[in-house]
């Protein structure tokens, strides 16, 4: 359907060399979007990928958390491509500790990445949405463990629950503005984060014990939600947190 094509669209998206966020690139690059990447880790591959397949893939390696890099992002994806037409907050880490042992250090580290750098990282896109007058897209990563407990993931499972507060306050002021924002919920996935993995590192099968999907979810269940929040056909959509984790969150 011409709604979910994206060409002449760009898409900026943070931590994209692994994981959903090098899946969600490609799926982008195949309906059409141009791909400005940002990650700390190496994207040479992914390059070579979207490339592939007809489109533009250019980006910077640089941490979110440093002084100053998320304006020189934003002049760099201006200078390449002009504008920015899509959002996706993707950045993001793990740290699992016990509640009572978990450090500030620990704490800031992963607030400071996967909510701080994530909110002005929307603002500075949303300024940019502004100036081009066009509206604009943006998706932020959440998880199923900002509503449901899971013990040592303290520090996740605030953050998360911070991007979905986030994306909700981002979507009222400004939806009239023609900027959309919503979340995509992730459950456990064998694509990125493993959430589901014990201490030996075998997956939980009590986990999968409780998903109705009877499975876990992988890149490939992400691509339909993906492409509708990232195009024209999501334009009455907005503040929306959606799940996908094959029924997990209905407990």
């Amino acid at each position: 359907m011409e709604q979910f094509n994206l060409a002449g669209k760009v898409a900026l998206v943070s931590g994209c060399s692994q994981g959903l966020g090098y899946a969600c690139v490609l799926t982008l690059a195949r309906a059409g979007a141009d791909i400005f990447g940002v990650s700390i880790g190496d994207d040479s591959a992914l390059k070579k990928e979207v490339e592939a397949l007809g489109r533009s893939y250019h980006s910077l390696t640089l941490s979110l958390t440093s002084p100053g890099a998320i304006d020189t992002l934003i002049k760099e994806v201006l200078s390449t491509y002009g504008h920015i037409d899509i959002l996706l907050n993707f950045a993001g880490i793990v740290r699992k500790e016990e509640t009572l042992k978990i450090t500030p250090q620990t704490w800031d580290s992963v607030l400071d990445i996967n909510l701080k750098a994530s909110f002005f990282l929307s603002q500075a896109v949303i300024a940019q949405y502004l100036k081009q007058g066009k509206g604009g897209k943006i998706i932020n990563a959440s998880s199923i463990l900002s509503t449901l407990s899971s013990n040592d993931y303290s520090a996740y499972s605030a953050s998360k629950g911070g991007i979905e507060a986030m994306t909700r306050f981002l979507a009222n002021e400004f939806s009239s503005q023609d900027i959309q924002v919503n979340a995509i919920s992730f459950g456990y996935m064998t694509t990125g984060t493993s959430l589901q993995c014990k201490e030996d590192g075998a997956y939980d099968p009590a986990i999968l014990e409780r998903i109705p999907a009877k499975r876990w979810g992988c890149y490939k269940d992400v691509d339909g939600l993906l492409l509708l929040l990232a195009s024209s056909a999501s334009n009455y959509i907005s503040g929306a947190i959606i799940p996908i984790d094959g029924g997990y969150s209905i407990h």
